[in-house]
């Protein structure tokens, strides 16, 4: 991969990431802020325990992200960066645009799903 792309994608992980970073410190600021409120009935009392678990599960999916996307930079750091983990093959540049901390191209990724989704079994995540 050309080192100016290399380049590109590393300010934009390193951009995303300090996104993320900011929007979990707002959103762990909101849920402490519910807890100090001392709200006074049942009702309130569940829908904040409702909205904090929303807010844990979003900054779960976050970290998740981060995680990522320091896998990535390691990635880059090691010359890796733009190969399938899975198959080895290249990540087409224009996915790794779009998701520059991908792990896997179209097709594995594909695969992947597909088997998690078999695995899952049927009617899971169908409403």
């Amino acid at each position: 991969m050309k080192r100016e792309r290399l380049e590109r994608s590393k300010r934009k992980l390193y951009t995303r990431r300090e996104d993320l970073l900011a929007e979990l410190r707002t959103k762990n600021a909101e849920a402490a802020a519910m807890i100090d409120e001392g709200v006074p009935d049942m009702a309130d009392r569940g829908l904040t325990e409702n909205i904090k678990e929303f807010l844990h599960l979003l900054g779960d999916a976050k970290r998740e992200e981060i995680l990522k996307i320091d896998e990535a930079l390691d990635r880059i750091r090691n010359g890796s960066y733009g190969s399938c983990l899975r198959c080895g093959e290249k990540i087409d540049t224009e996915r790794l645009q779009l998701l520059p901390h991908t792990r896997y191209c179209i097709s594995c990724k594909e695969h992947l799903e597909k088997e998690a989704r078999i695995k899952a079994g049927p009617g899971v995540g169908s409403i």
